[in-house]
């Protein structure tokens, strides 16, 4: 199946310049998409959006992708948006993917899947250029792709899901254990 199946491809900003950015309304920027599997609503850019401009908004459950890099490697990494903040618009350097058809596919399943070995590989072919690399949306949209029906998905979710819960948890607690063990250190030497 490919993400033409199940979605429609959209544009992040355009036709912005310096000026427009640093204050506004929120856009998602490159490295969210890039670092992140679930998009980081607290990590976003602000830019100018005039009431006549036409800007693709991006909606929950849309799954969102790099377009350029300097590595063929990095084209095409991506991250599902599971927030409720509108509007919220795309940086340039990124395309997005509306879900059309939620039979076909469970969007937060996607956050998973699309930072799998097999995805990555799957993409790596897909990336054009000689010093700096892009991603052809209408070759990407085509790409056809393995997914587990959407019961399977719902499944596979929820268990990964629980270990990033669970991994969240214990990074934060060893941040405290290291913060705790920082203070003790000064109060010894005091």
């Amino acid at each position: 199946m490919s993400f033409n199946d199940f979605g429609k491809p959209y544009s992040g900003l355009s036709g912005k310049s310096a000026e427009d950015f640093g204050n506004g309304w929120p856009y998602i920027t490159y490295m969210n998409v890039y670092q992140n599997q679930i998009i980081d609503i607290t990590d976003v850019g602000l830019v100018k959006i005039n009431e006549t401009e036409q800007q693709s908004v991006v909606r929950y459950g849309d799954i969102l992708f790099t377009l350029s890099s300097e590595t063929p490697d990095e084209v095409g990494m991506g991250a599902v948006y599971l927030g409720d903040a509108y509007p919220l618009y795309l940086n340039s350097f990124c395309f997005g993917v509306h879900i059309t058809d939620e039979s076909k596919i469970f969007p937060p399943f996607l956050a998973y899947y699309i930072s799998t070995k097999s995805f990555r590989k799957a993409v790596f072919p897909l990336a054009q250029g000689s010093t700096r690399f892009n991603l052809q949306k209408s070759d990407f949209m085509k790409k056809k792709f393995l997914f587990p029906t959407v019961e399977k998905q719902n499944k596979i979710y929820s268990v990964l899901k629980a270990y990033s819960d669970k991994l969240s948890i214990e990074k934060n607690i060893a941040n405290l254990l290291c913060e705790q063990k920082s203070y003790l250190l000064r109060q010894l030497f005091i």
